[in-house]
């Protein structure tokens, strides 16, 4: 149900990556269209350390991105996400790209793409 009224459609990029090469796509793994839901918005983390004595602490302030996949539609995908692949938000202006960075399956099969944004010459 979730899906079905916040979903939106995005272009899911297989791409093959290694340590000191530019992504390129991956040919094994084509391009498709998928269906979830996109979050952004802002994300709070503690530093922790050796340090004592210090009343409060340390607060890193950046944005999180995710994007979730239904088990319905992981489930028709061809090729599962991995870390280094990116999704395309095709209804957005100027289509945003982000890279995965991350990928969390649950065990109801839906998926969690832990997405970091990606410039347009990428």
């Amino acid at each position: 149900m979730l899906s079905r009224v916040f979903a939106e459609p995005a272009r899911f990029i297989p791409r093959v990556s290694s340590q000191y090469a530019v992504r390129a796509s991956d040919p094994d793994r084509p391009e498709v269209a998928v269906t979830g839901v996109f979050s952004a918005g802002a994300a709070q983390q503690g530093l922790d350390g050796q340090a004592g004595g210090f009343s409060g602490g340390t607060q890193v302030t950046s944005s999180s991105a995710t994007f979730w996949i239904a088990k319905a539609q992981a489930d028709a995908l061809t090729a599962l996400p991995t870390k280094g692949d990116a999704i395309c938000l095709t209804n957005r202006a100027g289509q945003p790209r982000y890279g995965i960075s991350a990928v969390q399956n649950t065990d109801m099969g839906d998926i969690t793409l832990i997405l970091v944004r990606e410039e347009d010459d990428i």
